[in-house]
């Protein structure tokens, strides 16, 4: 039921966010822009992370494991999500994942918001669930349940100087691959400042 209600929050958040803008995987979003969502007006002032820059199809694919597609579901430039192509029989809907890359506009402003996420997703070590990984910027956190080496809902959260970023796999089934999800991250993680 927790997974449910997880999956179902995530879905809500991401198509919840402002149809001012509209996520055509090339639009940035700069200082001065307006933004509601995920981030407040403060970061989303800030933040000219353009997260379809950072996160490609083949990207969610490599980790999915199923072709996948930019989503027509709205969300603001900070925010990259795709979904599958053609969604398993029997599923529930399309498997989905995401980027949300979020650049502070001082390193003050980002302990905050980091403080915020950390809270926010009970990024805590000793919580079920979340193990502290390293290697990947100056703080990050694996969340999930792994089972036979693949995960379901799942998430990389990591910050680095004045930016923050969660990496999100949306599905059911266990079927996502949590080691490439961190090798991702990675990566993100070194092109941020």
């Amino acid at each position: 039921m927790k997974l449910i209600v997880t999956i179902l929050s995530s879905v809500m958040l991401l198509s919840g966010c402002s149809n001012k803008q509209e996520n055509s995987g090339g639009a940035t979003l700069g200082p001065g822009s307006s933004a509601s969502g995920a981030a407040s007006s403060t970061e989303a002032q800030a933040n000219e992370i353009n997260a379809c820059s950072l996160l490609s199809a083949a990207d969610a694919q490599s980790v999915m494991g199923a072709p996948m597609k930019l989503s027509a579901i709205k969300t603001q430039p900070y925010v990259c999500l795709y979904e599958e192509v053609t969604p398993k029989p029997g599923s529930l809907g399309p498997a989905r994942f995401s980027l949300t890359a979020v650049q502070s506009k001082s390193v003050d402003e980002e302990n905050k918001a980091w403080a915020q996420m950390k809270e926010t997703r009970h990024l805590q070590s000793g919580q079920k669930n979340v193990q502290v990984i390293s290697g990947i910027g100056e703080e990050a956190y694996f969340t999930a349940n792994v089972e036979k080496g693949k995960v379901g809902v799942a998430a990389v959260v990591a910050r680095k100087g004045k930016s923050h970023f969660a990496l999100d796999s949306q599905v059911i089934e266990y079927r996502a691959s949590p080691e490439t999800m961190k090798e991702m991250a990675k990566r993100i993680a070194g092109q941020l400042q």
